[in-house]
């Protein structure tokens, strides 16, 4: 399994992690990086990816891909949802993958 852990910091401040939650998929919702993870949600699991919420305006997401084809593939579309998000957050740092080898 490869684990990513993106921080993402919104130019907006949030009283909840419901609230940024909505108002960064409001911008998201049909880009194929998102529907890309639902599809592996769906498949494997919504365990996979979850979000932490930092008062007032920051959020850390984990995603956890069961290959790393599946990782792999997710490099281009994460890439440019990146660059979609520029107008609404003031950053968006991506750790280096780790993998996990499970039994």
């Amino acid at each position: 399994m490869i684990i990513i852990n993106s921080i993402i910091e919104v130019k907006k401040d949030f009283e909840n992690k419901e609230d940024i939650k909505a108002y960064l998929y409001s911008f998201i919702e049909k880009h194929p990086f998102r529907k890309y993870n639902q599809q592996i949600s769906d498949e494997f699991g919504e365990e996979l990816f979850s979000m932490t919420f930092i008062r007032p305006n920051i959020v850390v997401l984990t995603q956890r891909y069961p290959t790393k084809k599946l990782y792999v593939e997710s490099i281009p579309l994460r890439l440019d949802i990146i660059d979609q998000l520029r107008d609404i957050v003031n950053y968006y740092k991506v750790s280096e993958p780790f993998e996990i080898y499970y039994d």
